[in-house]
Parts: structure tokens; sequence; C-alpha cells
């Protein structure tokens, strides 16, 4: 058996010897309310013993618990991981000191796009904000270099970037059935409820939505007006 702070930990009742069983308990652990402080404690002893999987959820682990130094070595021993690349964007975004990072954008941004380039929604996000607020290079209007990476985001279902790209087409460009679309996405994306800006983009949301409706059916009586009574010449008087 393997004690942590008192508890005994097993692998089928014996002692855990193979990075696999490491890997399963620290992962059991995770998984676990009760032990999760112990996760790293076992991962560690499976990803120094060359475990690959063990190494990114360490990674990950670390990262979350904010223990950034200890995070990196592994982080960068995990490149095929779409969340390890998303991390290390983040802390070369925001400068970690503790980590020994450096605030810079143009790095952040290359692991942002090596994350993105994988699948994380997450990155591809990140990279769009960066870009609508003008910190990366443009070549184009800075909103159509976001939405490249938005809209991604939010044809894979993610809520937020579904929220945003409604948001960017309600307001810069005006594409009103566009970002009713969205609007509609997000509302029905079962995904909002669970994330931290859920309430936000719900009410949000909805109130852009009547605020589209209102002035499309606006629209629809003015088209109306005009066609059964066309404006008509006035006779010159005199």
């Amino acid at each position: 058996m393997v004690v942590w702070n008192g508890v005994n930990f097993t692998a089928d009742g014996r002692e855990p010897t193979t990075g696999e069983e490491f890997y399963q308990i620290g992962l059991y652990c995770w998984n676990s309310g009760q032990y999760r402080p112990a996760a790293a404690f076992f991962l560690e002893h499976a990803a120094v013993g060359g475990h690959a999987v063990a190494a990114e959820l360490l990674g990950h682990v670390l990262y979350l618990q904010g223990d950034y130094a200890r995070a990196v070595p592994w982080l960068l021993q995990s490149p095929a991981s779409r969340r390890a690349a998303y991390y290390l964007g983040t802390l070369y975004q925001q400068g970690c000191p503790q980590a020994g990072f450096v605030q810079s954008y143009d790095a952040a941004a290359e692991w942002y796009r090596k994350s993105a380039a994988l699948g994380e929604p997450e990155a591809m996000l990140a990279l769009g904000e960066l870009y609508l607020d003008r910190l990366l290079p443009i070549t184009r209007a800075p909103v159509d270099h976001a939405l490249e990476y938005l809209l991604r985001a939010a044809q894979g279902g993610h809520p937020y970037a579904q929220y945003r790209v409604a948001e960017l087409y309600r307001t810069l460009d005006a594409d009103l059935e566009r970002a009713a679309a969205f609007y509609e996405q997000c509302l029905a994306n079962p995904a909002r409820e669970g994330h931290s800006l859920g309430s936000l983009m719900t009410l949000q949301s909805e109130a852009a939505l009547r605020e589209i409706r209102s002035t499309q059916a606006s629209r629809g009586w003015e088209q109306r007006r005009r066609a059964v009574n066309p404006t008509r010449p006035q006779s010159p008087s005199g």
C-alpha cells in the first residue's frame, strides 16, 4: 500500500508498482472530491516513470491548482495535448514570473494556434479576442480575423462563442438575421447552463432577440406601407 496523509491506497489490494497503477490511482483521486488533493502525488509517480497520459493530466491538475512552476515542465512534455497548449498560451498572455514566462502576445498566439489546430475552442476564443483588441498583427478588419476563429468555436458547439459571434454580427456588422441565429443557438445549447457566464448569456441573448424581432417587425411594417401606399410625386403648385 501507499500512504498519503494517513490514507492507504492500493492497486487491487496490493502496493502499486507500475506507472499505470499509479496513474489509475491518481485518476481516481482527481475524479473523487474527497481525495482530489492526492491526485498530483500519484500522477507524478507515474509521470516520472514515463507515463505520457499521466504527465498530461499532471500538467492539467497542477495548472488548475495554480502551481504553474511545477505544471509547465509537464505541459511542455505534452505537445499533442490541446489543453496543454492552451494553458501555455494563457501563461504567455498574462505573464507568469512564477514559471519564468514574460508576457508575450506573439508567443501566446503561437500556442493558441497550436491548441486551436488540435480542436480546443477556448484557444479559438482567446485568439478571436486578441484580434478584436488589435493585440496581434492584422491584414484585414479585426472582426474578420476574430470571426475566423470564433465561428469555428461556435460551430463546434461552444455556447460563449455562439454568444460572442451573435454580438459581433449585431453590433459591428448589423447583420440581424445571422445574429438572431447564433443567439438562438446559444439559448438552445445545454452547455450554456454549466458555463460560468451562463446567466449573463441567457439574459443578454433573450433581450437582444426581443430587440432584433422588434426591429425586423418595424422594417416589415414599413415595407408593407411603402408597397400598398407608394409615394406619389406631388403636383406642382401655382
